[in-house]
């Protein structure tokens, strides 16, 4: 069954949902004139990407990418599947080519498509284009990425027929390797966008994420949202500030995830990857791994008048086991949904900042667990990094660096004055002979 559609007008190529009987997701690159899937590109998906664990929205992202190896393949005149069945690769030109291609908009690159289509490209050049904008250089290195993986495996799959035959083994070989190096060169050229930490996604400030709380309060007079969406927006907010979750993981979340007997309770957030349950268009996934976090006592008692008082009056939400669900349906709440409502937030409350979002929100709670360790003063760097992890449902050490400008800028500024007080201690101790 077709669940949702990623396909721009004229765009010869789409990223199809499909669902099964068992729940589970699969995207598809399709043909949009056939209407048929792309033999290769869901092969690699299906037999490669899902095998090695790579969530159904990851899946997405990639084809997403491979299209555009497509899409300069019929701007170029190029058969993809036949330069990787006879071995031809492509050449160092054409490497470079694409390269920049990978660098343009689909915005820019379908009138192109449609004008060649149309036998009028003659006329196309003759005329001065306006320069086109680049994506970002690190957009356009996951592009490049995802192709250069797909032409490894495609060509890998080729290059294991050719055993019976060593020399033709060895040819298609040494021409594979010398165009994955070549492409993996160039990759490696592309600079990551702001090396440096200036201009860089920071936390909120405290006063800020104090203000934003106080200002989503149901009974407060500069409250942004209409009365009957405003106890259930305020949960929101303030799962996302207390816990640091993903709204991917809030938007998961059942109501038996709850534990909230006591005066403190706890959230499970789970990994359910092929939820039967689930049928929005864009699912809510949990990228991080699965973990028990404690509740204070005021989001214990916001849940629970959430459940009883709220929730269990809406008339479709007995259909559904989702915690966060839309009024006046109670159907599960959407991504989207979510992000409407810090646009709201944003566009009706004066002095809070621009990119205020549901993952600044994660960064914000990182920062606040560092200030936290601080004040503690006798917790290893050890347990600092093993408890952020698994609060965070990190596997990675490195993956905390993302969320840790603020907090790093502020340690390393406080230390910086350090020095230099103890450089004026020293320069006043000298006097003035000099």
């Amino acid at each position: 069954m077709i669940a949702g559609v990623f396909c721009l007008r004229k765009n010869p190529y789409s990223v199809r949902w499909c669902r099964f009987s068992s729940g589970e997701r699969m995207p598809f690159l399709i043909s949009v004139t056939s209407g048929l899937p792309l033999e290769s590109p869901n092969y690699w998906i299906t037999a490669h990407r899902r095998a090695l664990g790579m969530q159904p929205n990851t899946l997405f992202n990639e084809l997403r990418s491979l299209m555009h190896l497509y899409l300069w393949a019929d701007l170029r005149g190029i058969d993809v599947s036949e330069r990787l069945r006879d071995g031809v690769f492509l050449s160092l030109s054409e490497i470079i080519d694409l390269v920049g291609f990978c660098g343009r908009y689909l915005a820019d690159i379908l009138p192109e498509l449609e004008q060649r289509r149309s036998n009028v490209v003659a006329l196309v050049n003759r005329r001065k284009r306006p320069k086109e904008d680049a994506v970002q250089s690190g957009e356009k290195r996951n592009r490049l990425t995802v192709i250069r993986g797909f032409l490894d495996f495609t060509s890998a799959d080729h290059l294991s027929e050719l055993q019976k035959w060593p020399a033709r083994w060895s040819v298609y070989d040494k021409m594979r390797r010398e165009c994955l190096d070549r492409m993996g060169k160039y990759i490696g050229a592309i600079r990551a966008p702001n090396r440096d930490d200036v201009g860089q996604k920071e936390g909120l400030d405290p006063e800020v994420v104090k203000r934003l709380l106080a200002i989503v309060e149901p009974d407060h007079p500069d409250n942004p949202f209409r009365p009957e969406v405003r106890f259930r927006n305020y949960l929101i907010v303030r799962l996302l500030i207390e816990l640091g979750i993903r709204r991917g993981e809030l938007l998961g979340l059942y109501v038996v995830d709850m534990a909230l007997s006591g005066a403190k309770g706890t959230v499970t957030i789970h990994r359910r990857p092929d939820d039967k349950h689930d049928d929005r268009r864009e699912k809510p996934a949990a990228k991080t791994a699965a973990r028990v976090l404690p509740l204070s006592g005021r989001a214990t008692e916001l849940l629970h008048e959430w459940v009883v008082e709220y929730r269990s009056k809406l008339p479709l939400a007995r259909r559904n086991p989702f915690l966060i669900v839309t009024i006046p349906d109670g159907k599960p709440m959407s991504l989207s949904n979510i992000n409407k409502i810090f646009q709201a937030i944003r566009k009706r409350v004066p002095g809070l900042p621009d990119e205020l979002g549901p993952h600044l929100l994660r960064h914000s709670w990182n920062d606040a667990f560092s200030e936290q360790i601080d004040r503690k003063g006798n917790i290893s760097p050890e347990n600092e990094i093993k408890w952020r992890k698994r609060l965070m449902g990190w596997r990675s050490d490195a993956t905390a660096q993302h969320y840790l400008r603020r907090t790093t800028r502020r340690r390393s500024n406080e230390f910086l004055a350090e020095i230099q007080e103890g450089l004026d201690i020293r320069m006043g101790d000298e006097g003035d002979d000099a």
